[in-house]
């Protein structure tokens, strides 16, 4: 009596190859589902890194403009250091500030900075300080970055009555109100305004 050809347990050919090809698809579909996550998290880590330098842009100038402390030079030919703005490509504005800085024994002690607020020529808004208001050869000057891309900006300053672009006051005088106006490439315009004064 003949017995049957046993068939060896396994795969074919064409079983093994369709296998593999649902296989690259789920593969595939995974690759592309995380490229793409990674995507939209960057994209997101971008936008709050944006929003984080417009908030800190926003609350330096109402601190800056808040504590303005006009004060005279020492030397009485010069006009008193209250104000400064200048129009056009290259908008600047300065002005003195008080600043607490901590003392001996938990006492905090106040001292004036000049502050201005520029725009460079690689489109950032610049925020400098210096501790020295009469200027000599060791006053130093600390720069930050406020807006990294901060394109076709203004500066606006409120006289009591209406907003202008230009600061034309008494040097002794500074502004009620101001206001920078920038164009962001996330945000388009965006208008960062503060009060002078407490």
């Amino acid at each position: 009596m003949m017995r049957p050809a046993h068939r060896e347990a396994g795969f074919t050919l064409v079983e093994a190859l369709v296998s593999l090809f649902i296989f690259a698809l789920v593969a595939g579909g995974g690759v592309l589902l995380l490229s793409q996550t990674l995507l939209a998290q960057a994209n997101v880590e971008k936008a709050q890194d944006g929003m984080r330098e417009l908030q800190l842009a926003r609350a330096l100038l109402a601190s800056d403009l808040a504590q303005i402390a006009p004060r005279a030079p020492r030397d009485p030919a010069r006009l008193p250091v209250a104000f400064h703005a200048t129009a056009g490509a290259h908008p600047e504005m300065s002005f003195v500030r008080a600043q607490g800085e901590p003392g001996s024994e938990d006492q905090i002690t106040t001292s004036l900075v000049v502050v201005s607020y520029t725009l460079d020529e690689a489109g950032r808004l610049i925020r400098s300080t210096r501790a020295a208001i009469d200027p000599g050869s060791g006053a130093v000057t600390r720069d930050r970055v406020l807006l990294s891309s901060a394109g076709d900006i203004r500066f606006a300053f409120h006289n009591g009555i209406g907003w202008s672009d230009d600061w034309t006051a008494s040097a002794s005088l500074v502004p009620r109100a101001v206001a920078i106006e920038v164009t962001l490439p996330r945000y388009g315009k965006v208008r960062l305004q503060a009060l002078t004064g407490l």
